[in-house]
């Protein structure tokens, strides 16, 4: 009868251990091609705005609009999103002659490379 219970309690133990690590398998997998589909979307957005910094002209001042546009439409985080937007604006003041916006563009830009981890 111990021999019983003991197998018994060693099978359910099994269970139960086998299906939590079923359970954590696949929502891991779900939070890794997030976490990559939110990456492409960001540097994707990221790099537009790069042109942009590089040739400051419109048509690549609406490429970087229309990425960081798109990189909202496709969910990106919302603190990425903030990230790049303060960026592209720093830009677009530089660029009309506001020399405190050139700075602010630096760091912006160093605090847009770390890229902040994604909280899913």
């Amino acid at each position: 009868m111990y021999k019983r219970i003991v197998v018994l309690g060693i099978g359910a133990l099994l269970f139960v251990w086998g299906a939590s690590y079923l359970l954590v398998y696949s929502l891991n997998q779900q939070v890794v091609r997030e976490r990559e589909r939110q990456d492409r979307v960001y540097w994707s957005a990221f790099n537009a705005i790069e042109q942009f910094g590089e040739r400051p002209d419109t048509g690549t001042e609406q490429k970087a609009k229309s990425a960081l546009a798109e990189a909202r439409q496709r969910s990106l985080n919302k603190d990425r999103v903030r990230i790049l937007q303060d960026y592209l604006e720093d830009l677009e003041h530089c660029y009309q002659g506001e020399r405190e916006s050139c700075k602010k563009a630096s760091s912006d830009m160093n605090e847009a490379i770390r890229v902040p981890k994604v909280s899913l």
